[in-house]
């Protein structure tokens, strides 16, 4: 276990690069998928990153909504200080780390996608196949006002398996007039083969817009991601 922290403080210092490929499907039209491409630039060691995308043709959903679930499979930039927990995220790499996640969201709307990260050339490459599945004409995740995600709280747990883990976070978007809010409960299982599962924890993340065009197509968005262990009796 210690010679995968060496190894891994040793991979992601200073800056780090990532690029996104990912197809997008919605039930309507299952053949023809969504292509959405981008590139990102982190600090993997300070817990920052950004992330940058762009579709060949309008996206159908609010982009705030997929460009967050995208950027969540980036959790090896987030930062773990000390020796609080094991960082299981970064030390998947230069290996190959798989992403499996489910969601539903508040109007029943669901999605599922499978994500495969892989290290080469200096870049995280990640590769996405992602359904989405009862979208209604009247559905939030279509308003153009949707806000930027909210700050959240992502729960880690071990896995069913010695080298996976599983996370569930509560994503959430204000309505333009900042009255309502449209929810996605997204699970995930993380796999790494070989690796060793971290204790339970928290990751906080704050989300900052910095782009997205009206139709759809282009989205760009900051995130700062910090680990942290809750202990109940550290005052006792």
């Amino acid at each position: 276990m210690d010679h995968r922290m060496e190894r891994a403080e040793s991979l992601f210092t200073g800056n780090a690069k990532c690029k996104v490929i990912a197809d997008i499907h919605f039930e309507d039209d299952p053949e023809s998928p969504y292509k959405v491409t981008g590139e990102g630039f982190s600090q993997p060691l300070e817990g920052s990153q950004s992330l940058e995308l762009n579709c060949a043709k309008p996206l159908p959903i609010n982009f705030n909504i997929l460009g967050t679930i995208l950027q969540t499979n980036f959790r090896m930039n987030t930062q773990y200080s000390g020796t609080m927990v094991y960082d299981f995220f970064k030390t998947s790499f230069p290996g190959t780390m798989t992403v499996e996640m489910d969601g539903k969201f508040c109007d029943d709307m669901t999605v599922r996608a499978t994500c495969t990260l892989t290290y080469m050339k200096d870049h995280l490459i990640c590769r996405c196949q992602v359904h989405f599945e009862g979208l209604q004409e009247e559905s939030l995740a279509k308003a153009e006002d949707l806000s930027n995600t909210m700050p959240c709280f992502e729960v880690i747990d071990k896995g069913d398996k010695a080298d996976e883990t599983c996370s569930k976070v509560d994503l959430v978007w204000r309505t333009g007039d900042m009255s309502g809010k449209y929810r996605c409960r997204l699970n995930s299982v993380v796999k790494c083969q070989g690796n060793f599962a971290p204790q339970f924890h928290f990751i906080g993340h704050d989300f900052k817009l910095t782009e997205k065009s009206e139709n759809n197509l282009h989205f760009a968005q900051r995130q700062k991601s910090r680990a942290t262990v809750i202990s109940y009796y550290k005052n006792h």
